[in-house]
């Protein structure tokens, strides 16, 4: 008897269980399809206390014009790209130099601070929510750069020594054009000894009295930086420099990749990126602020090698369907890059494609 009550009550949660299921599903099911439940009502002469919606559903930006159509999905893209780029380099354009770390600010301010302590260079501020480092007024033997950044870090130059000058810098650290990098600005400021100079009066505009100065100290940083980056110290404080330099903003007829950045750099920076996506440049023209390019839907920056041997023979991406026109256009404080096709808009999304191929390989 006692056996077959307990295969009965077997019987009986081997029905519930699934029925919950499906019931619960059926629910589901029915919310998708007509929308969210209603609130929860409290009778009348009960406490009602405030519901808050812990999973809202946000309204979609439907920037692309995809509502209403069928879109198969791919695999997702990459977060990030690796090209190639060196991890620690200095770059120059026209008299501006910085140093490009393909790492993010939080990482990189603590080795910066350690490199003025090290080296003797008394720091008067520091700021890392800024990124911005200044050093006090030092003073050095005159002579080439390399002798009087040696003074500096000696320091055995005392205020009654002749032939000395007293130098200042100004360090900026700003988070790079490619997203997870950081850029290092330094400026330097000198007056000789003796000199009439009102300390209130000191402007940082950019430029550097000794621009050697300032190359014999982005060099000496960027060793000590390459000696150092491995080591797993991070600014908490440094973390809000997360602020993107480059923008890519969909939208269902004109897509814009817009750039913080003057329009020498920008220029610059879309050759440099088209080169190291290594797609095909026919021609340039600065005046007119143009790309002439060829790129495909199927376009692949790096193919490897099973790549180019099973693509080989088949239609070339330098074909005239496939040729484009990146046009740069200066907007205020910045640069707008979008995408033309016979002078007139490329299709949104080949346009968007590309777009988002030269932002990813921006430095």
């Amino acid at each position: 008897m006692k056996r077959l009550q307990v295969l009965t009550a077997l019987s009986v949660l081997i029905l519930v269980i699934p029925a919950c299921s499906w019931f619960g599903a059926g629910e589901a099911r029915r919310r998708l399809e007509t929308g969210s439940s209603k609130l929860v009502e409290i009778p009348e002469g009960l406490d009602s206390p405030d519901f808050v919606d812990a999973m809202p559903i946000p309204e979609v930006a439907d920037l692309r014009g995809l509502a209403g159509s069928d879109y198969k999905l791919g695999l997702p893209e990459a977060l990030s790209t690796t090209f190639g780029v060196e991890l620690i380099v200095i770059k120059k354009l026209g008299d501006d130099r910085w140093i490009f770390l393909d790492l993010p600010p939080a990482s990189i301010w603590p080795k910066v601070v350690q490199f003025w302590e090290v080296n003797n260079l008394l720091v008067e501020t520091a700021d890392p929510g800024t990124g911005v480092l200044t050093s006090e007024w030092l003073l050095a033997r005159n002579g080439n750069a390399e002798e009087i950044f040696d003074s500096l870090k000696k320091g055995d130059v005392f205020g009654n020594s002749t032939d000395v000058a007293s130098h200042k810098f100004r360090l900026r650290i700003e988070p790079g054009i490619r997203t997870g990098s950081t850029e290092i600005y330094l400026e330097h400021r000198s007056i000789a000894e003796g000199a009439p100079f009102r300390l209130d009066q000191l402007q940082w505009d950019n430029t550097s009295d000794n621009s050697e100065l300032e190359g014999e100290l982005l060099t000496a940083l960027a060793y000590y930086l390459g000696e150092t980056v491995n080591q797993g110290t991070i600014s908490l404080l440094a973390g809000g420099l997360q602020e993107s330099r480059a923008e890519l903003i969909p939208d269902v007829k004109k897509p814009v990749l817009k750039y913080k950045l003057d329009f020498n750099r920008a220029w610059a920076t879309v050759g440099a990126a088209l080169d190291n996506a290594r797609v095909p440049v026919e021609d340039l023209d600065r005046t007119a602020a143009n790309y002439y390019v060829y790129y495909s839907a199927s376009h692949s920056p790096d193919p490897g090698f099973f790549r180019r041997l099973f693509t080989r023979g088949k239609k070339s991406e330098d074909e005239p369907d496939n040729r484009y026109t990146v046009h740069l256009d200066t907007d205020g404080k910045e640069v707008h890059v979008t995408v033309l096709k016979d002078s007139v808009l490329a299709e949104a999304l080949i346009a968007e494609r590309l777009l988002k191929v030269i932002k990813e390989y921006s430095t």
